[in-house]
């Protein structure tokens, strides 16, 4: 069982792209579970198959995460998973096959969101993030969070798994009603005419880079010049929004004038909004900042990065201050922002953005796994995002979560090309209304559904 479970996460959750076996992955643990066998195989027969289908995340941050970390990253989500499995053989044994689904699926989203809170990691390792290949699936984030989707992947689980285990269709019926009904949900919002559409272009090239820790002012200059002669390009296309990846080079306060200067050339050529990735030193500290020019000319707008990974960006960079939206509605983030689900909802709800630009840099491989993550931040808060990632994708998405354009970054330039349906301004979602409330009540449930599990049988003895 522990396998199979395995198997199914390994291919779906963090770098999988099988949204599908994300639904049926737990269903041989929980099986295990809801059968005879004891608490104390329960648990590690369940944390051992999380941990071993998250396993496809070693190759893509074990090389560059310290040790300490990368434990982290594969055991947390296992003991997230594991102990709600534990807590619902519990309550099947108290209260019934039906109630130990509902109290599966609450405590597993409860902690979901619960760990999202973490400082390192964010909501970047939920389950629910592998539902961004079948957005139809994922709407139900504009009304309670992420959270919501891990409810629902849970549910549906537990449910077959019980009706398999105790030969009763109850649980199994009510699973499917859930499934039907989210995706019924998802068709109908996703079902909403276009209002507009704004063409945007990423630009990006992982060959084409400066000097990340020192200044060479040649260096960063001609990685510069070699992004301008790529937007030079776009004339005529009618693009107006260009996004460039994340610290294309480091550039010094004493020539950061001419730096921008040439950007801003190349803005103004283009007739576009240009948002760039670079690393400045800026109010007494070294910044991973992205600037905004737009056509008009003039001194960007300058968008400090906010959340910073552990060990790698902390021990250059000092987090910055925000929100940041220009005055045509792009809000600007930069990739791991968009990690941080409550960070995002609120800069959302104040702001009311009306597309997010995010240069990113990813770890190659982990291009699609991590892009998800901030395509769900879309959804919730009802924002379209054009996204460009060194070592990633270049990604144009709409509000619902469907990719628009998509390309894999390469070594030499690659230029993708889009228009992004814009459907009113963001921040208006139930989700960027009322919060987390559904995930921090699954989580209040679920805990009270098993300790009254555990009194009564207690009581019962």
């Amino acid at each position: 069982c522990a396998l199979l479970s395995a198997l199914g996460f390994y291919f779906s959750i963090g770098l999988g792209d099988q949204w599908w076996l994300a639904w049926l992955a737990p269903i041989p643990v929980l099986w295990f579970a809801f059968g005879p066998a004891k608490y104390w195989q329960t648990f590690p027969v369940a944390f051992f198959a999380f941990m071993l289908g998250s396993a496809d995340l070693v190759p893509a941050y074990g090389g560059t995460m310290p040790l300490p970390m990368m434990t982290l990253i594969l055991a947390v989500p296992a003991i997230v998973f594991a102990v709600p499995v534990v807590a619902a053989k519990r309550v099947q044994q108290s209260f019934g096959s039906i109630a130990a689904m509902f109290a599966f699926a609450a405590l597993w989203a409860g902690i979901d969101l619960a760990s999202s809170f973490s400082a390192a990691a964010g909501a970047a390792l939920s389950p629910s993030s592998a539902e961004i290949g079948a957005p139809i699936f994922i709407q139900t984030a504009s009304l309670v969070g992420f959270a919501g989707v891990t409810f629902l992947l849970g549910l549906f689980a537990a449910g077959i798994a019980a009706s398999l285990r105790s030969r009763s269709p109850a649980p199994a019926i009510i699973a499917v009603a859930f499934f039907a009904g989210n995706a019924a949900f998802g068709a109908i919002r996703m079902s909403a005419l276009r209002q507009g559409t704004l063409r945007a272009a990423l630009i990006e090239s992982d060959n084409t880079v400066g000097k990340f820790h020192e200044d060479d002012k040649v260096a960063t200059l001609k990685a510069i010049d070699a992004y301008a002669a790529e937007i030079e390009k776009l004339r005529g296309k009618d693009v107006k929004l260009i996004v460039l990846p994340e610290s294309i080079s480091k550039v010094a306060p004493a020539w950061r004038g001419e730096a921008q200067a040439r950007l801003a050339a190349a803005a103004a050529d283009a007739g576009a909004t240009l948002v760039a990735g670079f690393s400045t030193y800026l109010d007494g500290a070294q910044r991973n900042v992205s600037w905004a020019f737009t056509p008009g000319g003039g001194a960007p707008v300058t968008y400090q990065k906010r959340r910073l990974i552990p060990g790698l960006g902390t021990s250059i960079y000092t987090p910055g201050k925000g929100p940041v939206t220009l005055p045509d509605g792009t809000g600007l983030e930069i990739c791991k922002d968009m990690d941080f689900h409550a960070m995002i909802r609120a800069d959302a709800a104040a702001m009311h953005p009306v597309l997010f630009a995010v240069p990113a840099g990813d770890f190659g491989v982990d291009g699609w796994g991590h892009g998800r993550v901030a395509i769900m931040r879309s959804v919730e808060n009802g924002v379209p995002m054009a996204r460009n990632a060194r070592a990633g994708l270049l990604t144009l998405n709409d509000r619902y979560g469907r990719i628009v354009a998509r390309a894999k970054t390469t070594g030499p330039f690659k230029t993708v090309i889009g228009d992004l349906p814009l459907d009113g301004s963001g921040g208006g979602t139930i989700y960027d209304r009322i919060g987390d409330v559904f995930g921090w009540l699954c989580l209040v449930l679920g805990i009270a559904a098993t300790a009254f599990a555990f009194f009564k049988r207690k009581r019962a003895a």
